[in-house]
């Protein structure tokens, strides 16, 4: 098959690494596979796999007509068998681009902890949990968790880990690696992390490492700062955006994260607290496993700052459990999570979405429903805009 994958962008992200893993196994596999997207910093890590890779340009809207006129460009140019879209805006513009024009099939994945009303009806989908798939009982949707490539992940030289940072041996590094921003909360967990940390410090010989990027860093970056002004060293490790943090969990002892991050964590050994919104943390261990496995590593409103106190201060105090947890971790991602089984599920999906046939009535039914909530969602946008622009000048 010649397949087209577009992911919605290529900043450092759970989804889009998973489009682009999944991307090489699928052409490992004898496929020929395509990736286009704006030019971003994971366009080194497409090069780094040998996949092809065609660059489109950023649209100062989305979705963007213009970007839909040039994925039917590139579609027949590559003689696309299937377009495989990753979240709301690329389905879209597949949708009304090779989809509309060439009939050109198409599947979608939705990463995100909701599905958009955006979304066309009509398209098949990809979600990450059984509960999200439970939330569009009409349209056709596969459960497909997050892959993880269990061979690369996992724990080779801790001792080497550890000396990057210039952590102990004594001390129980824990690590959380995610974009800083506002999105799901990310940000906030974090600066709850470092204040729970800087407050533990001074009874256990505790550290965290913080990697990412985002609108979100100079705030992680100034509660840092005062922690470790505090103590008088370094408690807080901030190390900016890493395009490899693969030694940022090795190094730790303690995973705290959400979605693909979470997973990492878990590929690499170590005890996972699950990160969500609202104050959510909760320890992965073999009571919350099946709650985790329905609805995908997140969750909503907890006791914040206390609850995640209270886990570290069981974890810190018994490395027995934290190896335990560890390889228990390991295991589920390698029953559950390898990306050879799901790059082979994968591909069985894409031969039932190139051989399905759809009713024209269906398809244009959907199409007509999308395009009108898509220019609803495009004037609300504008109107929006119009109304900062104005009370911008009267200021």
């Amino acid at each position: 098959m010649n397949i087209l994958v577009y992911p919605h962008e290529l900043a450092m992200g759970g989804s889009q690494i998973n489009a682009i893993e999944l991307a090489a196994a699928v052409r490992d596999r004898g496929h020929n596979v395509t990736i286009t997207a704006p030019d971003g910093v994971l366009s080194s890590m497409i090069r780094q796999l040998g996949l092809d890779y065609v660059p489109i340009p950023r649209a100062p809207y989305f979705p963007s007509v213009a970007t839909a006129f040039q994925l039917s460009a590139l579609a027949r140019r590559i003689d696309a068998d299937l377009i495989h879209t990753y979240e709301w805006r690329p389905a879209i513009e597949c949708t009304f681009g090779p989809h509309f024009f060439a009939g050109t099939r198409m599947l979608a994945t939705v990463l995100s902890m909701d599905i958009s009303h955006l979304f066309p009806r009509h398209v098949s989908l990809i979600v990450g949990t059984q509960q999200l798939a439970q939330t569009r009982p009409a349209q056709k949707i596969w459960v497909l968790e997050p892959p993880i490539d269990d061979e690369r992940n996992k724990t080779r030289d801790v001792i080497a880990a550890r000396s990057r940072w210039g952590f102990h041996d004594d001390e129980i590094v824990v690590c959380v690696i995610c974009r800083l921003t506002t999105d799901l909360e990310k940000v906030q967990g974090v600066l709850e992390a470092i204040d729970v940390v800087g407050s533990m410090a001074s009874s256990f010989k505790l550290r965290l490492i913080v990697a990412g990027d985002g609108a979100g860093k100079a705030d992680v970056d100034t509660a840092a700062a005062s922690v470790n002004c505090r103590h008088g060293r370094e408690i807080i490790t901030v190390t900016g955006e890493l395009l490899e943090p693969d030694a940022v969990y090795e190094a730790s002892d303690i995973v705290l994260g959400m979605g693909s991050s979470a997973l990492k964590g878990m590929a690499f050994s170590k005890p996972l607290i699950v990160q969500g919104t609202a104050g959510f943390w909760r320890l992965f261990d073999e009571q919350s496993v099946n709650l985790f496995l329905y609805q995908g590593l997140f969750g909503h409103g907890g006791g914040g700052r206390v609850e995640l106190r209270s886990i570290l201060e069981k974890l810190a105090v018994d490395k027995d459990r934290r190896t335990i947890l560890g390889n228990f971790g390991r295991s589920v991602i390698e029953e559950r999570f390898s990306l050879d089984f799901m790059a082979d599920r994968l591909i069985e999906i894409y031969q039932q979405t190139v051989s399905e046939k759809q009713p024209l009535d269906k398809r244009l039914g959907s199409m007509s429903r999308t395009l009108f909530d898509v220019a609803k969602f495009r004037a609300k946008m504008e109107w929006h805009a119009l109304r900062y622009a104005v009370r911008g000048r009267s200021v």
